[in-house]
């Protein structure tokens, strides 16, 4: 990462969910500032003429559920934001596997999703898939999975090469 960038973190993120990420930013030399952002969590400063992208950040899969159906409305709003702004919104899910029937599934993409269940509530993972694939023609996102242990590092690699790649394995 170029010295002279640095990553906002919204302020409304809270400290304990995200100690592991700044402290690979700080490890790391990254800097960074905690600014209110009006659409996602994680965002260049300065994006200097490239695309403009931001990563919300999601804690697991049945987070992205829950906007996906109660909190739809909410979300919809921010992703209208991000493309009023002209940024791509990408979700970024800290989990990127799942136990069905004692076996483990690794999510590398929304299709992923279609055997997965919440283990709290009734939504099914077709109702997510359909939600996100309906999504991603209205609006410029994109759903990326990875393990917690290296949202830092996938934040870094979103935001300043502007590739995404599905993370594999645990």
């Amino acid at each position: 990462m170029d010295k002279h960038n640095t990553i906002i973190v919204d302020t409304r993120e809270k400290p304990h969910a995200i100690a592991g990420i700044l402290d690979y930013f700080e490890r790391n030399g990254i800097q960074y500032e905690k600014k209110k952002l009006d659409y996602g969590d994680y965002m260049l400063k300065d994006m200097q003429g490239g695309p403009k992208i931001s990563i919300d950040r999601k804690q697991n899969i049945a987070e992205l559920a829950k906007n996906c159906t109660r909190e739809s409305e909410r979300f919809r709003r921010e992703m209208d934001r991000a493309t009023d702004d002209g940024a791509k919104l990408v979700i970024l899910v800290e989990q990127n596997r799942y136990k069905d029937r004692g076996e483990w599934i690794t999510v590398r993409d929304i299709s992923d999703l279609l055997r997965w269940s919440s283990p709290h509530t009734m939504v099914r993972g077709e109702k997510v898939f359909r939600v996100l694939s309906s999504w991603g023609s209205k609006w410029p996102i994109e759903v990326v999975f990875c393990n917690k242990r290296q949202t830092g590092q996938q934040i870094i690699k979103i935001l300043c090469t502007g590739r995404i790649e599905p993370q594999r394995g645990k």
